[in-house]
C-alpha cells in the first residue's frame, strides 16, 4: 500500500549533542539557538505547505525532549494548539543502549570496527544493549501502515536514523541504502505515492 494523502516528515533541530556528535538515542540534549530556529523555519516552510490545500491533518511527534521541544516551536508557526500533537513511542529515535551519551571518537576506542561491522550489516547490527534496525523498522512500518490507512494528510516529527527508516519504507529501499539516507534539520519531506520531495527551509537573516 502508498501514501493516497501527503506525509510530512521533519527531524527535531540541532542539539548541543550533535555539534559534540554524540550518541543520542533515547537520552536527550537541549535544541541549541540554531535548532531552535530551524524548527521555526521548518515551521514557516510547512505552514506554506499545508495552506495549499487546506484539509484535516494529524500531527504526530516521538514523545521524546528534542522532538516535542521542535514540535512546540513548529506547531506556533502554525498557529497549532500544543495539545494537538500526540505522541507515539514508534516514533522514537533507534536506541544506542551503552553508547548513548558517548562520542564515535570515545566508542571506536573499544570498538574500532563498530561503523564497518554496522555499514556492512545495517539491519542486523546492534549496540551494546540498544535495538537494531531490523527492530526500528518493524516499530516504524506499523506507524507507516496506521498512517495510510487513515488517508489523512500527516506531520511527523521524528528522528534522524527513525525518520531515514520511515522514508525508506516508504521509497521501498533495503537497510543499506537507507542507512545513508541523508537527515538534514535545514528541511523536510513530502512523502505520497511512493515518491519524496525534499522542502528547504530558510533559516531567517541575522
Amino acid at each position: 500500500m502508498k501514501l493516497t494523502a501527503p506525509l510530512y516528515l521533519l527531524r527535531h533541530g540541532e542539539t548541543a549533542w550533535n555539534l559534540d556528535r554524540r550518541m543520542q538515542g533515547s537520552r536527550d540534549s537541549d535544541l541549541t539557538a540554531r535548532g531552535r530556529a530551524q524548527a521555526a523555519a521548518m515551521g514557516r516552510a510547512l505552514a506554506s505547505e499545508l495552506a495549499r490545500a487546506p484539509g484535516p491533518t494529524v500531527f504526530l511527534r516521538s514523545p521524546l525532549g528534542r522532538t516535542c521541544e521542535t514540535a512546540l516551536i513548529v506547531g506556533h508557526e502554525l498557529g497549532l494548539d500544543p495539545a494537538g500533537w500526540r505522541d507515539d513511542p514508534r516514533l522514537a529515535e533507534l536506541r544506542y543502549g551503552d553508547w548513548e551519551g558517548s562520542t564515535w571518537a570515545e566508542i571506536e576506542v573499544d570498538h574500532p570496527d563498530a561503523m564497518a561491522r554496522w555499514r556492512a550489516d545495517p539491519e542486523g547490527f546492534c549496540p551494546p544493549g540498544g535495538e537494531s534496525h531490523f527492530d526500528l523498522r518493524r516499530r516504524s512500518a506499523a506507524v507507516l501502515a496506521e498512517i495510510i490507512a487513515s488517508g489523512t494528510r500527516t506531520v511527523v516529527v521524528s528522528h534522524g536514523v527513525s525518520g531515514a527508516v520511515l522514508r525508506g519504507l516508504h521509497l521501498g529501499l533495503d537497510a543499506r541504502a537507507m542507512f545513508v539516507l541523508d537527515k538534514p534539520q535545514d528541511a523536510f519531506f513530502r512523502l505520497l505515492d511512493g515518491r519524496e520531495e525534499r522542502i528547504l527551509a530558510a533559516l531567517e537573516p541575522a
